[in-house]
């Protein structure tokens, strides 16, 4: 098939997508549809997608963000085929489709991590009281569980109703950390919408870098210059992160090339 036949069945299916308004289902769904694609259409529906997204196409940006749910394309995808998929992807070193169907393997749940932040008293308390410590409502003692390594102990923190955004930024910076506790927070549907949530994942070292990737697409100007200029992060994390930034500064300027003062124009001046 040649690309323009490509883009045909590409639009006919962000049409139908686009109109599903929850994001689980709108994700399955994208997922089923893609599955029944010759593995090269499935690349270039991929590609497409978040490349149009990083140029703000709203319907693009609605199915990146359901490219976001996890464990979508393991549960619909024949594990033989998404790793040929994925293998490809690797030997042409396309990184940044890898993260979206590549998932992290599932939490261990016997393991106890280790504890250098919690205080002593706290360290000797069961994982049960923990969790249920978790929950209570208690700004002070928030502040003492918010430093546990245990994701186990974080996912009920992060159901707590008193629990602020700072308190999770506070938690993402945290290095270094253990990755089960950022992917606790990145698959938390309440705290990973917040843009400050994704930058403090995409920013941390312990990050697991399919999510780090994934989350790059979101990320600004400003702070792209700053994940580009740090020298902690992934070399390829960075890599992608300037080819972004080249991408969106173009962008940008077709934008101020029209004489025409806009609303849009306005914003995008102090991005």
């Amino acid at each position: 098939m040649d690309s323009s036949h490509y883009d045909l069945i590409f639009r006919d299916m962000i049409v139908t997508l686009s109109r599903i308004s929850d994001a689980r289902q709108r994700s399955f769904s994208l997922a089923d549809r893609l599955r029944r694609f010759e593995d090269d259409l499935i690349v270039y529906c991929l590609r497409t997608i978040r490349e149009r997204s990083l140029m703000g196409e709203p319907d693009c940006q609605l199915l990146y963000n359901s490219l976001m749910v996890s464990g979508t394309f393991s549960e619909v995808f024949d594990q033989v085929r998404l790793s040929a998929i994925v293998e490809s992807l690797q030997s042409s070193q396309e990184y940044e489709l890898v993260a979206i169907l590549m998932d992290v393997p599932p939490e261990g749940q016997d393991e106890s991590p280790f504890q250098p932040y919690l205080d002593v008293r706290l360290r000797e308390v069961p994982l049960g009281m923990r969790k249920s410590l978790a929950r209570k409502p208690d700004f002070k003692l928030i502040k003492r569980i918010a430093r546990d390594q245990d994701h186990r102990v974080i996912r009920h923190l992060l159901d707590n109703p008193r629990l602020t955004e700072m308190d999770v930024v506070q938690i993402g910076s945290t290095r270094p950390t253990s990755p089960k506790v950022i992917e606790t927070i990145y698959n938390h549907p309440r705290w990973i919408n917040r843009y400050s949530i994704k930058k403090v994942i995409v920013m941390n070292p312990s990050s697991p870098l399919a999510m780090s990737m994934r989350l790059l697409t979101y990320m600004n100007l400003q702070d792209l210059q700053e994940i580009v200029e740090s020298p902690n992060l992934p070399s390829v994390l960075v890599r992608e992160a300037i080819r972004i930034l080249g991408k969106k500064n173009a962008n940008l300027c077709e934008y101020r090339l029209d004489p025409r003062p806009t609303e849009t124009e306005e914003i995008l001046e102090y991005d």
